[in-house]
C-alpha cells in the first residue's frame, strides 16, 4: 500500500509541474538510447486511474519503465503547457495534435523524436508490459512503423 501511495504521489508531483517541455528529454534519450514514453490521462476516467493503480506500478511494468523508458506523464486535466518539436499548447491540446481525444493513450517516442507507437486505452500488466517489450526491441523497424502510428 506504501508503495502505491509513494507512485501515486510521485505521478501527481510529475504531472502537476505546470509545463512540460518533452523536447528537454531527447538528450537523455540520445544519451541512455532509451524511448520516451508519453502517458496521456485525465481525472474522472475510470480507465485511466486503473493504468495508474495497477498496470503502471505493476513490479515488472514499473522495472522496464525504468530500466528502458524515459517517463513523461500528461494528466491533460491540470493547467500547463506542452513543447514537443513545433508544437506547443496546452495539455489537451497536445492530445489532439498527436491525434487522440482518448485516455489513456501511450505514445513512444524515439531518441529522434520520432512517434514509433501509439496505444490507445486501457492495458492490463501483461498486455502492457509486451507493448514496452515490443518497443525496447525496436520490433516496430522490421514491420514498418507507419503500421503502428
Amino acid at each position: 500500500m506504501i508503495k502505491i501511495l509513494f507512485i501515486l504521489v510521485s505521478i501527481f508531483a510529475i504531472s502537476a509541474a505546470d509545463d512540460i517541455d518533452i523536447d528537454a528529454t531527447f538528450g537523455e534519450a540520445k544519451r541512455s538510447h532509451k524511448h520516451v514514453m508519453i502517458f496521456l490521462h485525465k481525472p474522472n476516467c475510470s480507465y485511466c486511474e486503473t493504468m495508474t493503480l495497477f498496470t503502471l506500478p505493476d513490479e515488472d511494468v514499473e522495472q522496464t519503465i525504468k530500466k528502458d523508458f524515459i517517463f513523461v506523464d500528461i494528466d491533460i486535466g491540470t493547467p500547463g503547457e506542452v513543447a514537443f518539436k513545433d508544437f506547443k499548447g496546452t495539455k489537451r491540446e497536445f492530445a489532439i495534435f498527436l491525434g487522440y481525444d482518448f485516455y489513456p493513450t501511450t505514445v513512444f517516442v524515439d531518441q529522434d523524436s520520432e512517434i514509433v507507437y501509439r496505444q490507445p486505452g486501457y492495458k492490463d500488466e501483461d498486455e502492457f508490459l509486451n507493448i514496452l517489450r515490443f518497443i525496447q526491441s525496436r520490433s516496430y523497424e522490421d514491420m514498418g512503423i507507419e503500421d503502428f502510428k
